[in-house]
């Protein structure tokens, strides 16, 4: 009887900022960012009749975004802690496959089949070989939680609808109202008095619900996951991870493992459409015309910082799902608007509803550092005023805006690392 080799033990692990997390899942260690505990700071708003005076704060403030993960940087800038992304390090080698293997030990996260260690690059695998060497590894007792998921359906079933008519908080918006900034303290003119808002639309809360559901993937079924050492399984069933994975939304590299922030996208724009044109025309409703593409944002993203509540997604009084998945800390745009959520589940939501209205709109998750905290706002391609602050993503200069505060658009509050951000432009 053949020796088995584990790929890897144990649940995912919560470390703060660490990159190398003691647990091991598939064949590397993971570490994953930590939420952000509370929204930003609000600012500090006062009302005075000199501040009528000033309309604009002078300069503006423009950042390039450090290159992709797998890009050079200059030494003087540090890399942030990805939001909702665990990171995989090396581990340890496996035996090499003449070599009668004991006990667990984990597949390593780079190069080659087992036991190759000459650096050549493996012979082709035929089809049929891959598919008996995957079959061979589902077959291992050690693998009977993975085989269940993994045989399972993947295909995601839209259920029948069920339409819920929402109204959505009663806020206050106070754009109108802003005479000028100093820092992160916002001056109102004297006597202005801010607009009110409520938002009624429907949602469809058994589509949102669904899924949520299919997001993701169950930590039970990859607890431990086995191969044979030197019969082909090891990249058998790593491909078989990494393709189930896919279809729930997961990105699993050999860097890192983390949501698929397009795949959610692509999937919710027409479930919020019907939402979004509901904010502007409510936003808007006083305006002769059409709202240009700027005062569509403006409606959309006072919406997502005011009528969308913040709430952290591990906290368990909040969970709209409880099902032992695993979704890399973030909702998605159906529930947020259903539920709350954070700041990468906001930045998220905000990109969607305004996908959901123009599709041309260029939009970019940006993942920076709040103090000491990992943070996410959003970079969107529209006209950028005096004083805002911007980024540049592929060539093209995009506003900032934040999510979990009512920051006007082009502010994120002096606390937030634009300069060391990395920005994920969605296509």
């Amino acid at each position: 009887m053949k020796n088995s080799t584990t790929i890897c033990s144990g649940a995912l692990f919560m470390a703060v900022f660490a990159l190398s997390a003691p647990c091991e899942i598939m064949r590397a260690s993971f570490a994953n960012a930590l939420e952000s505990p509370s929204p930003l700071e609000p600012s500090n708003i006062l009302s005075t009749s000199t501040a009528a005076q000033a309309t604009t704060v002078t300069g503006s403030q423009t950042a390039t975004p450090m290159s992709s993960p797998s890009g050079m940087r200059s030494p003087d800038r540090k890399r942030p802690v990805r939001k909702g992304s665990l990171t995989r390090t090396v581990a340890r080698e496996i035996a090499p496959a003449a070599t009668t293997a004991t006990g667990a030990t984990t597949i390593p996260a780079t190069g080659g089949a087992a036991g190759n260690t000459s650096g050549n690059a493996p012979a082709p695998v035929t089809a049929e070989a891959a598919a008996a060497a995957l079959e061979s590894a589902l077959a291992l007792t050690q693998n009977a939680d993975f085989r269940a998921w993994y045989e399972a359906q993947h295909i995601f079933l839209a259920p029948r609808s069920r339409l819920q008519n929402l109204q959505f908080s009663l806020w206050t918006d106070d754009q109108a109202c802003i005479a000028k900034r100093e820092g992160d303290t916002k001056f109102l003119t004297a006597g202005c008095t801010p607009m009110t808002i409520r938002i009624s639309a429907k949602v469809n809360e058994a589509w949102a619900d669904s899924f949520e559901r299919y997001f993701g993937f169950p930590e039970h079924a990859l607890d431990s996951v086995a191969y044979r050492v030197g019969d082909g399984s090891q990249a058998a069933i790593e491909k078989a991870i990494t393709e189930t994975l896919a279809q729930h939304g997961i990105i699993c590299s050999a860097q890192s493992i983390a949501p698929d922030h397009q795949w959610i996208l692509d999937r919710s724009m027409p479930e919020v459409r019907d939402v979004a044109d509901a904010v502007i025309q409510t936003y808007w409703s006083g305006q002769r015309g059409r709202p240009n593409a700027r005062q569509r944002i403006e409606a959309l993203t006072s919406f997502v910082q005011n009528a969308i509540p913040y709430r952290k997604v591990d906290d368990g009084r909040n969970d709209a799902v409880k099902d032992g998945k695993y979704r890399c800390g973030l909702r998605t745009p159906g529930e947020v608007l259903l539920d709350g959520g954070d700041c990468d589940s906001k930045s998220l939501l905000l990109a969607t509803l305004i996908r959901s209205v123009d599709e041309r709109t260029p939009v970019a998750l940006v993942y920076c550092m709040n103090k000491t905290t990992p943070h996410m706002c959003l970079a969107v391609g529209c006209d950028i005023l005096e004083g805002e602050q911007s980024i540049n993503v592929n060539d093209t200069q995009m506003v900032l805006i934040e999510t979990t505060s009512d920051w006007d658009i082009g502010h994120v509050g002096s606390g937030t690392d634009i300069a060391n951000a990395e920005a994920q432009p969605l296509r």
